[in-house]
């Protein structure tokens, strides 16, 4: 928009200045008393003035740029360039955040799963510092419950063909866990 009126009003800019410069000054007034002395009521009222403030800065410095002096220069060009330098600096915070974060997203995959059936899952937790263990779930119709964790060497390493429980208790469930056409015990730590 700034740019439009800058190339709209080139040729009569001068006479628009000191009343663009006046309306800064009194929306930076407006500004002040409403931060430190009364409050305007709601909260579009104060973002206006803000935006309105911003705007005649942004304004100011575009149409007069070349007649400003120094000080103004930099008072003006100040409001032009702070928004983009904060979302600049906003940006650059997510950017490190996905540079920084992203081994530790790459690191957290999914369990692999074992062993599946209708009621079942048997799963092996991946991760950098997970020892091998089995997990058993039983699935419900949208929830999934942990029945308990086998920690024994010989169980973690089988290929699974299929899973019975044999008994469940509170603290632990006892599975028969087939494999290549053998049997195993299994017990699952809750």
């Amino acid at each position: 928009m700034t740019v439009v009126i800058y190339f709209i009003k080139r040729d009569g800019t001068d006479k628009y200045k000191k009343s663009l410069i006046s309306v800064h000054l009194i929306l930076l007034l407006l500004l002040t008393v409403d931060i430190f002395l009364i409050n305007l009521k709601g909260v579009w009222l104060d973002r206006l003035l803000i935006v309105a403030f911003l705007f005649t800065a942004s304004l100011t410095f575009a149409l007069y740029r070349k007649t400003l002096r120094l000080w103004q220069k930099l008072y003006f060009g100040f409001y032009v360039f702070y928004p983009a330098f904060a979302a600049a600096t906003f940006l650059i915070d997510r950017i490190m955040f996905a540079i920084v974060a992203s081994p530790l997203i790459v690191s957290l995959t999914i369990p692999e799963v074992r062993f599946s059936s209708k009621d079942y899952d048997v799963r092996v937790p991946v991760g950098i510092i997970v020892p091998m263990r089995l997990q058993l779930i039983k699935k419900g119709l949208i929830t999934e419950k942990s029945l308990g964790i086998c920690n024994d060497d010989d169980v973690v390493a089988l290929d699974i063909s299929s899973i019975s429980i044999a008994k469940e208790t509170k603290d632990s469930t006892n599975a028969i866990i087939t494999s290549n056409d053998k049997t195993y015990q299994a017990t699952f730590i809750k």
